[in-house]
C-alpha cells in the first residue's frame, strides 16, 4: 500500500484552528501533518472547482493534538511541547522552522512526556491555556514564554479546557470531573462530577469527561456520561441530550448545542434539549469542530476519516473535503510513482 493510500485509510485529525484573518482553516493529524484550506474557496459562485489544499508537513514523530491560532503565528500542541509555526498570509505559507517553542516541565514521578491535549486563548491577555495529560492545565505568557501558573487539582490527564468572558477558566478530565479556576484562588472554585448523577452515568462507558463549553449562564460537558447542561451559579443540572455516542465534541453554537463524538452523526439541540440537526459524518468518531458567522457562516467538523465535513448554515452539510489525495502537487508525486512502479515491474536487461 502506497504512504498516502496508508495515511487516507487512517487519517486522524483532532485538531483544527481557523486564522486570525477568518480566511483559511488549518487541520492537524497524528501524522504529523497540516492541511491548509483557503475559505474563500467555499464561497465561490462559479463552476470552476476549488483549489486543493497545501500540506505542510511538521514529522512523523510530531502528534498533532491541538491547535490554535495568534496573529500571525499557529500554535501547535504536541506530545511534551508547544510551539509557534509563523503564517505568511500573502503567500499562503507556513514557515519551515519553529519561531518558538515550550516545553511542559516533567512531574517528578511521571513515568512518560505528558501530551497537550487542548488549548484556550484569551486574546486580550495574550494568554494561553494548556490541557495536559499530566492532569495540569499550564497558563502560559505568549510574549515571553513563561508558565505564568499551574492549575493542578485533576487526578488525570485533561481532556479539554475552556474559558468564560468573565476570566474563569473551565477544564474536564479522564477523572470524570469539570473543574472550575478563578486566577485568585489557587485551589479550584467548584467542582462538577457528572457520573454522580444517576440520569447522565453510562457504566460501560466510564466517567471520563471529553469535552466542555460555556457562555454567559451556562455549561455543557459530555463523555462516558451523557451530555448536559448546567447552570454555572447553582451547578444544577437543567437539562440532558440523547446524543446516542460517546462525547469528544460540544459546542454552545449561537443558541443551540453541538453535541459530537464516536457516532456517524453530530447532533444540533436546542438549549431545552430538542433535536434540531441530525447530521451524517463519516468518520468513526468525530473529535474537531470549529466555526464562524463572520464575515460568513463557516462550521468545519473532523475527526477519523480523510474528511473535512462542511457546513455553511449549521443544520446540512454543505460539503466534504477530501485531504490526503487532495494537496496540491499530488498530481506530480502520482506520475512519479506510477513512473517508479513501471520501472519495478520491467525485466533486468543488464545481462
Amino acid at each position: 500500500m502506497k504512504e498516502t493510500d496508508l495515511k487516507r485509510a487512517y487519517n486522524n485529525v483532532l485538531a483544527q484552528a481557523i486564522s486570525t484573518s477568518q480566511k483559511f482553516l488549518f487541520a492537524g493529524n497524528l501524522f504529523g501533518d497540516i492541511f491548509v484550506l483557503s475559505l474563500n474557496e467555499l464561497n465561490k459562485t462559479n463552476e470552476e472547482p476549488p483549489k486543493k489544499l497545501k500540506v505542510f508537513p511538521q514529522g512523523c514523530d510530531v502528534d498533532i493534538n491541538c491547535l490554535a491560532f495568534h496573529r500571525d503565528f499557529l500554535i501547535v500542541g504536541a506530545i511534551g511541547l508547544i510551539y509557534g509555526i509563523q503564517w505568511n498570509e500573502e503567500e499562503e505559507t507556513l514557515s519551515t522552522e519553529r519561531a518558538w517553542e515550550i516545553k511542559i516541565p516533567m512531574q517528578v514521578d511521571a513515568v512518560e512526556v505528558p501530551d497537550v491535549n487542548s488549548f484556550w486563548l484569551c486574546t486580550e491577555t495574550d494568554s494561553l491555556y494548556a490541557g495536559c495529560g499530566d492532569g495540569v492545565v499550564y497558563k502560559i505568557d505568549l510574549e515571553d514564554g513563561r508558565i505564568q501558573r499551574e492549575y493542578r487539582g485533576h487526578t488525570d490527564y485533561v481532556h479539554c479546557v475552556v474559558g468564560h468572558p468573565d476570566g474563569r477558566i473551565y477544564s474536564s478530565g479522564e477523572d470524570g470531573t469539570v473543574h472550575f479556576w478563578s486566577d485568585k484562588q489557587k485551589e479550584p472554585t467548584a467542582i462538577l462530577e457528572p457520573h454522580k448523577n444517576a440520569q447522565l452515568l453510562r457504566p460501560d462507558w466510564g466517567k471520563w469527561i471529553g469535552a466542555v463549553s460555556v457562555n454567559n449562564d451556562w455549561l455543557v460537558c459530555g463523555g462516558g456520561p451523557r451530555p448536559a447542561i448546567w447552570h454555572l451559579r447553582s451547578m444544577e443540572c437543567t437539562r440532558t441530550f440523547d446524543y446516542p455516542g460517546r462525547v469528544h465534541v460540544c459546542e454552545f453554537v449561537d443558541d443551540s448545542v453541538l453535541i459530537g463524538g464516536e457516532h456517524n452523526h453530530v447532533q444540533f439541540y436546542t438549549l431545552n434539549g430538542a433535536l434540531q440537526a441530525n447530521i451524517p459524518v463519516e468518520h468513526t468518531a468525530s473529535y474537531s469542530a470549529v466555526w464562524q458567522t463572520n464575515p460568513f457562516n463557516f462550521m468545519s467538523i473532523a475527526g477519523f476519516s480523510n474528511k473535512l465535513h462542511i457546513l455553511k448554515d449549521f443544520r446540512f452539510l454543505d460539503s466534504k473535503i477530501e485531504m490526503y489525495g487532495n494537496v496540491q502537487g499530488d498530481e506530480v508525486e502520482n506520475e512519479e510513482q506510477d513512473d517508479n512502479d513501471d520501472d519495478d515491474d520491467g525485466e533486468d536487461d543488464s545481462f
